[in-house]
């Protein structure tokens, strides 16, 4: 039922849905038009315009026939009263009206075709420009990719996805991993299909204000409002939604096919995209292929290959890398050069697939054999060039290292496993990639999706913990001494570091639960800290907020809190020590050539400072430096 209701709202608030209302009632406006007169007809020839029928010509009342050179008009074509000028890219300015082209059956608003070889079936709404295009093409009713089913993951389609263009993360997630009653799922699909046949349209639509320019061909698609497309090689039944607030962009060779393109996103440089649906702010290029996905919002894909997956939010691929069949809702990853998370064959069947955890790193020249499940693992670091095995992992903040192949009773094809190091190792990478989402996702992902204390991870490390939790101490631990270690073996010294570092973390998020209700109701400040900590439970951190231990009283409640961000602090803004030390000693000119980010550094600074003024109306506190 939830899967109904959200699709219901989506619908409701349709750019699409909008649009085909605009659409009738302009097409009921053509009642209005007037046909030509003899004396604009002449006029019209004697600019070299032709015409196998001028009859079928229909003008709006003040017409002006000496905006129109060298066409030619074909079938049922509806034309306005052609005023003022419009900018071609380039700042070129051009009078609207229609120049060098051939229009068959169309409506065209005051807008600008130039050069246009074919314009057939197509509304082209006001203050467009269509400019130096070979041909846009509609045929029949166009149902822009509504309802569709896209396979995800599993390449031999056992995840199914019914998709349309202004599809949410919540509604794949609902599809992938909720499984619905036979009835509310034919209530979905049934929902899906009337949609589509509201929204099918005998012509396709280029939106108010859009751009399309040196570009080939583009058929059965909607290009939308103030959408700039420029030297595309092929759009091909597609839909890119676009606004003046959030315009898309392709251009460059592009070719774009079956596609469902939400607002703000940006797809250039010999981009291929095909069967997919990118989200609103995801940017593809450079040569990057993506096939039968589905791309979360404020993704960055350059150079490499996604293929049947799905690909969470603010995800990143800046170099020659492969996805295929991931099922990463969570993302905010990074793929580095060459990684290739992509063994979905047995030798048999591309029946195999994988599940990155939410901020997981795949580093350089990374082999990743499916199948594979790191979910309950997110924020992990592969190091670079490894091959790992099919495994279930779950120990979030880890690095997977190549294990000792000198080691006594451990399997040589075992990597090493260091749960935690990310957090207790890497806390400047953490923090900056918060620094990024928080830009990068403005507006569109809450902070509290990303965060390293959302309320997933905190229930993954604290059931790391547990596990964590040996009677029988060992030098070598495998899969078979603790749960979860996937196809990797652990150190007694390595467990030991790894619970005091899931101990912190969860220490850190309990004080936050603490001083936050606190901050939100002073009173509560007289409380004992066992009432707080009470009061701070909910469902959800339950077994998180018992496994900790707290101070006995609120000062030293306070105090340990002012503490534990302070060791943040320094941890992070000392993370690149290590780095500048040893690149000073190889280059010269290292600190001219590798200046501080004051961006991040000022952002840090900030976010540690607000922290310490909650506390300000609690008691005083001094400025953290």
């Amino acid at each position: 039922m939830q899967r109904l209701l959200k699709l219901k709202k989506v619908l409701k608030n349709s750019i699409l849905a909008a649009s085909v209302e605009n659409f009738k009632g302009i097409l009921s406006g053509t009642s209005k038009y007037r046909s030509l007169t003899e004396a604009e007809i002449q006029i019209l020839e004697k600019n070299g315009n032709r015409s196998e029928s001028w009859n079928k010509v229909m003008v709006e009342t003040d017409f002006d026939p000496n905006r129109i050179f060298r066409s030619s008009f074909m079938g049922a074509v509806y034309l306005p009263r052609f005023f003022g000028t419009l900018l071609l890219p380039g700042d070129v300015s051009f009078p609207t009206g229609i120049y060098d082209s051939l229009v068959h059956n169309c409506i065209v608003e005051n807008a600008l075709v130039h050069r246009v070889a074919m314009l057939s079936n197509i509304l082209v709404r006001s203050s467009s420009v269509l400019q130096n295009v070979g041909s846009i093409v509609s045929s029949g009713k166009i149902s822009y990719m509504i309802g569709n089913a896209m396979h995800v993951g599993n390449e031999m389609g056992g995840r199914r996805v019914l998709v349309f263009p202004e599809i949410s993360t919540d509604l794949v997630d609902l599809q992938l991993f909720h499984k619905a009653d036979a009835e509310v799922a034919a209530a979905f699909e049934e929902q899906l299909k009337t949609y589509r046949e509201e929204m099918a349209l005998p012509f396709g639509v280029v939106g108010k204000g859009a751009v399309i320019c040196n570009t080939n061909i583009i058929r059965n698609s909607w290009i939308g409002a103030h959408a700039r497309i420029e030297g595309a090689e092929k759009i091909r039944n597609s839909v890119v939604l676009s606004s003046l607030e959030e315009p898309s962009h392709v251009y460059d060779s592009v070719i774009l096919e079956n596609s469902n393109v939400q607002k703000g996103v940006t797809i250039h440089t010999g981009a291929e995209v095909q069967g997919s649906v990118l989200m609103s702010r995801t940017t593809v290029a450079c040569k990057a292929i993506v096939k039968s996905s589905i791309i979360a919002p404020c993704c960055h894909i350059e150079e490499g290959e996604v293929n049947s997956s799905y690909m969470g939010p603010m995800t990143q691929m800046h170099h020659h890398s492969l996805l295929i069949a991931a099922l990463w809702p969570d993302g905010c990853g990074n793929l580095g050069y060459g990684a290739n998370v992509g063994s979905n064959h047995t030798g048999r069947m591309p029946d195999q697939e994988v599940m990155p955890g939410l901020g997981m790193f795949f580093g350089l020249g990374v082999n990743i054999k499916f199948p594979a499940n790191y979910r309950e693992s997110p924020f992990t670091l592969v190091a670079t060039g490894l091959t790992t095995l099919p495994q279930r992992l779950k120990f979030p903040f880890s690095l997977i290292k190549p294990g000792d192949p000198q080691l006594v009773n451990v399997a040589p094809r075992l990597n090493e496993i260091v749960p935690g190091w990310n957090y207790a190792k890497n806390a400047y990478a953490l923090d900056r990639n918060l620094y990024k989402y928080s830009l990068r996702g403005k507006g569109v992902v809450p902070s509290a999706f990303y965060s390293i204390f959302n309320a997933d991870t905190v229930r993954y490390v604290c059931d790391a913990y547990q596990r964590l939790q040996v009677s029988d101490v060992r030098d070598i631990y495998t899969k078979e001494h603790i749960d979860g270690l996937g196809e990797n073996f652990m150190r007694e010294r390595v467990r030991q570091q790894a619970m005091k570092t899931y101990r912190e973390y969860l220490e850190r998020y309990a004080l936050e639960q603490i001083i936050t209700l606190v901050v939100n109701d002073t009173s509560l400040q007289t409380q004992p800290v066992k009432e707080l900590r009470r009061m701070a439970t909910n469902e959800l951190n339950k077994d998180a907020m018992r496994l900790v231990n707290l101070p006995d009283t609120f000062e030293e409640l306070l105090k340990r809190y002012r503490q534990l961000e302070k060791d943040w602090f320094e941890r992070v803004t000392h993370g690149l020590d290590k780095d500048n030390d040893r690149g000073r000693k190889i280059f010269d000119d290292y600190d001219d050539a590798h200046p501080i980010d004051r961006g991040f550094t000022e952002w840090e600074k900030s976010r540690v400072e607000e922290k310490l003024r909650r506390l300000g109306t609690l008691v005083k506190v001094t400025r953290f430096e």
